[in-house]
């Protein structure tokens, strides 16, 4: 194999290393999210199984009416926290690829670097 052709086969392995780990990375993002909806979603299961067994003791309609106020309030900071687990997930999605790419980079640069130099 040349040298050109050599340095052309290493740039390309480089960069299947570099797809094959960002997608590493969007994969254990995925798995991240999907096991904190999971969480989310048994939370709801048993909250929808406490609020059912708040709402069989209301007697009055006062009684409902602030039962359902706590419902509504709870439901929107369940809301809330799921949005923020969410965005905080895909901020460290970002930074994460991001800092692959940085380190694929400065390999890069290396690689460059060595390229240019004229064998001794």
């Amino acid at each position: 194999m040349t040298q050109p052709q050599a340095e052309m086969f290493d740039l390309y392995r480089v960069g299947l290393k570099t797809a094959a780990d960002l997608m590493k990375t969007s994969l254990e993002s995925a798995e991240r999210l999907q096991n904190q909806q999971l969480v989310a979603i048994r939370s709801a299961i048993e909250q929808q199984s406490e609020s059912a067994a708040e709402l069989s003791r209301v007697k009055t309609i006062d009684d409902l009416l602030a039962f359902q106020t706590r419902m509504a309030g709870a439901q929107f900071e369940r809301a809330m926290t799921l949005w923020t687990d969410l965005v905080q997930i895909a901020g460290e999605n970002q930074r994460a690829a991001f800092g692959r790419m940085q380190e694929q980079l400065a390999q890069a640069r290396s690689w460059m670097g060595e390229a240019e130099q004229p064998p001794a």
